[in-house]
């Protein structure tokens, strides 16, 4: 009997169940329009053979069979692929959209939503190719994942400040000219406005923190972004072939730059990473052929990459902030159209194969502080001719001679300009340079250590300082070119006889009144000729208004242009330089 009475109970209940899901799926067609009702409630749905066409403004409540139910949901893809639907009202008592609901209607061109939807779901306008007109509510918080994707007529919508995150491929492929989000929005998908051709500007909010991938991919017309302080991350392609933008700035918040970030971005002609950045991804700026100028402010990037593959080889100006301290191995190898490099008293430290391959590098400036060097960091840099040296540290090592500064720079350099902030040079310091033509010591020079310019065979002029008291044994010696010797010292420096190997067919240059003394100093009185220059006459104008370089004969007499032969320059700071015009 017990059993008997609890299938009894079971059986009832299974009826109310079925009942209630009877109910639940009950399809009604009010007015044109079908809807599933559920206890005192309506939702907008359709049969699978309807289609929608027309204006349709959706009721906020229908009767059916005397019962009155309030509309509060549109079932999702509701109103999908209904060619003919040209335009949409949603009244305030809908709360729900569901997903695909307008996908494929390809003729719908307007559409308002009421106040009491608060999310726009997945693929909600997907491909509504006709859509020029939305009215988005302040009742909205999130715009889903493909909501308004591939809605190519859809030229400005108002997102308002009651959203807080717009999904992945949000508003990809559509027509958006222009953007503005607001501050209320945390959050921004994955290539959200992705393929919005027409999109010129967009305006990102101080509350946005990331970028992520393929946010503005191929966003062909975009000329104009802000990307605020706030942002700590810009994602893998994130403007990848954004090929009308010319400029960007990338705050001091951004630590992290992805993969292919500004690929193609043709028209982009500087870029400035800031010292906050310390990964960049493969290829990030790679394939922007105007960008021309690159300055560096990150000592990480400059440490850790090989800058021609994230910034490509057109890049003719590198620019290395006051924050980078080490240059690291390989860093500017294959960077084929840079022309010159500063590198600033920051850095200590410069890695092997640094600058390696930069054919068309033809000046360098070594700063201050670096102490290390490291092994062929200028090699094959076949057009480098001219190097300046401001390191103390680097310039009076004694080096073995298999190892000069030709290890560094190459033996094709013409030109060495040796700073004021050097007070000696080593032992062996430019051994065997065989290109160096010119060199120009620095006025705080006091010493020139042993082979300083061995086999120097195509110096042909040096001048000596006058603070240079001590200057090393076969300094010039093998320097088969060298036929002009300018010393500013007037009291001559105690040499033996291997410091200047030619100097029976060289000339020597010596302040006035002291070529006596050079005629009885041992070894430069074997000169072929001492002359007198006329330091008198250069005091006398050192004195003068007049703060330009001057140009003086070696007989002292002021001229407005270099002449031909030796030609001793005044300097507004004071110090001389002599130049041989051929």
């Amino acid at each position: 009997m017990k059993h008997y009475k609890l299938i009894l109970v079971l059986t009832v209940l299974l009826s109310m169940i079925g009942l209630q899901a009877f109910a639940l799926y009950t399809q009604v067609l009010v007015d044109g329009l079908y809807y599933n009702l559920n206890g005192n409630t309506a939702m907008v749905t359709k049969k699978s053979s309807a289609k929608y066409t027309g204006d349709i403004t959706i009721p906020s409540s229908i009767t059916y069979k005397n019962s009155n139910y309030d509309v509060t949901s549109i079932q999702g893809s509701a109103f999908s692929d209904c060619s003919g639907l040209t335009s949409v009202t949603i009244p305030n008592s809908v709360t729900s959209i569901g997903n695909y609901a307008f996908y494929g209607s390809s003729d719908l061109t307007s559409v308002v939503i009421g106040s009491g939807v608060t999310t726009i779901g997945h693929s909600t306008f997907y491909e509504c190719s006709s859509l020029t007109s939305i009215t988005i509510p302040n009742s909205v918080t999130s715009i889903g994942d493909h909501a308004f994707q591939k809605c190519s007529s859809l030229t400005a919508v108002a997102i308002p400040n009651s959203v807080t995150s717009i999904g992945e491929y949000a508003f990809s492929g559509s027509g958006l000219t222009s953007i503005t989000i607001p501050n209320s929005v945390t959050s921004i998908g994955n290539g959200a406005f992705r393929d919005c051709s027409s999109l010129t500007s967009i305006t990102i909010p101080n509350s946005i923190t990331s970028i992520d991938g393929d946010a503005f991919y191929c966003c062909s017309s975009l000329n104009s972004v802000t990307i605020p302080n706030r942002v700590t991350s810009i994602g893998g392609n994130a403007f990848c072939h954004c090929t009308s933008l010319t400029a960007i700035t990338i705050p001091n918040s951004v630590t992290s730059i992805g993969s292919y970030a500004f690929y193609g971005c043709s028209s982009l002609t500087a870029i400035t990473i800031p010292n906050s950045v310390k990964i960049i991804g493969h290829q990030a700026f790679l394939d922007c052929n105007s960008l021309f100028s690159v300055t560096l402010n990150s000592d990480d990037v400059v440490y850790n990459y090989n800058l021609s593959s994230i910034f490509g080889k057109q890049v003719t100006e590198y620019v290395l902030g006051d924050d980078v301290r080490s240059i690291g191995d390989y860093a500017f190898r294959d960077c084929s159209s840079l022309s010159s490099i500063n590198i600033p008293n920051s850095v200590i430290s410069i890695g092997e194969y640094a600058f390696n391959n930069c054919s068309s590098l033809t000046s360098a400036t070594i700063g201050n502080n670096v102490t290390s060097i490291g092994e062929h960091a200028f090699s094959s840099c076949t057009r480098l001719k001219s190097i300046t040296l401001n390191s103390n540290t680097i310039l009076s090592k004694n080096y073995l001679s298999s190892k000069s500064l030709k290890k560094y720079f190459g033996i094709q350099v013409t030109e060495y300009i040796i700073g004021n902030d050097v007070t000696s040079i080593g032992s062996n310091a430019f051994y065997e340079c065989m290109g160096l033509t010119s060199v120009t010591i620095g006025n705080n020079v006091t010493s020139i250590g042993f082979g300083a310019f061995y086999g120097c065979s195509s110096l042909n002029s040096v001048t000596i300082p006058n603070r240079v008291t001590s200057i090393g044994g076969n300094a010039f010696w093998h320097c088969s070119g060298l036929t002009s010797v300018t010393v500013l010292n007037p009291t001559p420096v105690s040499i033996d006889y291997f410091v200047f190997a030619n100097r029976a067919n060289a000339t020597l240059y010596v302040p006035k009144g002291s070529k006596s003394a050079y005629q009885e100093a041992n070894y430069w009185k074997e000169f072929k000729e001492i002359i007198e220059i006329a330091p008198s006459s250069i005091e006398q104008t050192m004195g003068s208004e007049n703060d330009k370089a001057m140009i003086f004969t070696t007989s002292g007499k002021r001229v407005d242009n270099l002449k031909k032969g030796v030609n001793i320059i005044l300097m507004k700071d004071g110090t001389m330089r002599k130049v041989v015009v051929k």
